[in-house]
């Protein structure tokens, strides 16, 4: 040790800045939640895919309000409501394979739960507040350009805007219903997987696999199997469940889909979301609650 070394003994001096509440906690975590799925404050590369698909699903709508600003008479059938939702909803799948493992595999494999587990906050607020985050990221992802795609057909309607407006008031509670059922499908399912892996790109794309393998799997079955039964097989299309349950609400029929070749109706769409939902809920919650 050298001569000159000296010890300074400062004293423990507690923390004395404000304290924040249980709500402050989870709105903290919400916050942070954002930053790293929208890649702020983070490399230039973080932000390429979130902001490239957000890009994307902007473009469609402004794509879709050109067509029907310059060639509306000549393409009387343009994308509906519902059908936007076919033309954005693969989108939307990227954007919950994309933010979902984000959102929960680094805070485990860098070790910092225990951190976050200190008072008020417990695993369940926790899980709370990330499942805000993914839900509040998706429904801005979902309703954005659909509100900018609303907006944009009242300012082209014959009619007049408000007018228009006036006509389709129905849209205001299908399109957040829909997008809602979008979301809870895909977010759960992309919490469940990620919630056993230790690396967000491997769980983005073992979540992305199974969506599409079930998808084919059960339309194969479906379509070929001529076994007794074979038709439950439909129940595992995991990513139609929200199409199906979307036609319901809209009252269209927006293309092929396996539930309706197997003879179910809508409503067990909606049924098989709600089991969707509690399954992974407690999938994650038993397997957050033997981390140490």
């Amino acid at each position: 040790m050298s001569e000159q070394a000296i010890i300074v003994d400062r004293g423990y001096r507690p923390y004395e800045g404000p304290r924040g509440t249980l709500r402050s906690s989870m709105w903290a975590i919400v916050k942070d939640g954002y930053r790293r799925a929208l890649g702020l404050r983070r490399r230039a590369w973080s932000k390429v895919m979130p902001w490239g698909l957000i890009a994307l699903m902007l473009m469609i709508t402004m794509v879709v309000i050109a067509v029907a600003w310059f060639a509306g008479d000549l393409i009387p059938d343009l994308p509906s409501y519902a059908e936007y939702f076919d033309l954005t909803s693969q989108l939307g799948l990227l954007f919950v394979a994309l933010t979902g493992p984000l959102l929960l595999v680094p805070d485990r494999v860098n070790g910092v739960l225990a951190v976050y587990m200190s008072r008020p906050l417990r695993m369940s607020d926790y899980l709370l507040a990330k499942t805000a985050a993914l839900v509040s990221l998706m429904l801005t992802f979902y309703l954005v350009p659909q509100t900018i795609l609303h907006l944009g057909l009242a300012a082209l309607s014959d009619d007049g805007f408000f007018t228009y407006l006036g006509a389709n008031l129905d849209v205001l509670w299908k399109v957040p219903v829909v997008a809602l059922a979008y979301i809870a499908t895909h977010g759960s399912i992309a919490f469940a997987v990620s919630a056993f892996l230790g690396r967000s790109g491997l769980a983005s794309g073992l979540y992305l696999g199974f969506i599409i393998i079930t998808n084919n799997v059960a339309g194969l079955i479906v379509s070929v199997a001529t076994f007794p039964g074979a038709k439950y097989a439909a129940l595992f299309a995991l990513e139609q469940h929200p199409r199906y349950f979307r036609d319901w609400v809209f009252g269209t029929n927006a293309g092929f889909l396996i539930m309706e070749e197997a003879g179910f109706d809508a409503w067990v769409s909606l049924v098989c979301i709600v089991a969707i939902v509690a399954l992974s809920s407690l999938v994650v919650w038993r397997q957050y609650r033997k981390l140490p």
